[in-house]
């Protein structure tokens, strides 16, 4: 990939579910058919024994940008699918995400 993601964007927390074992993952950026696509944030039921990695960026000595994408492990450290989200974050509308988008 030949750039950095943009800037995150602002994300409004709605209250976490109730009687729920809820985690909050922030939005973060994915690379997508040679773009990056925002993914909003939200409350999910992490499965048991799961751990999270978030995505990060690096570049290599030679200037190279390498970007992970943010995965979920099982208990024996091998990723599986991530979990279904309870409730969504609400983003701001901005140049990307319409009013009819934002979900206030």
């Amino acid at each position: 990939m030949p750039y950095p993601p943009p800037a995150a964007f602002a994300e409004v927390v709605p209250p976490a579910p109730r009687n729920r074992d809820a985690l909050w993952v922030d939005g973060h950026w994915a690379w997508r058919g040679g773009t990056f696509v925002w993914e909003r944030g939200g409350w999910v039921a992490p499965p048991a024994g799961s751990r999270f990695a978030h995505w990060r960026i690096r570049y290599a000595q030679d200037g190279t940008l390498m970007f992970a994408e943010e995965v979920w492990y099982d208990a024996q450290l091998k990723p599986i699918a991530s979990p279904k989200k309870l409730v969504d974050a609400f983003t701001p509308p901005n140049e990307l995400t319409p009013e009819t988008q934002h979900g206030f």
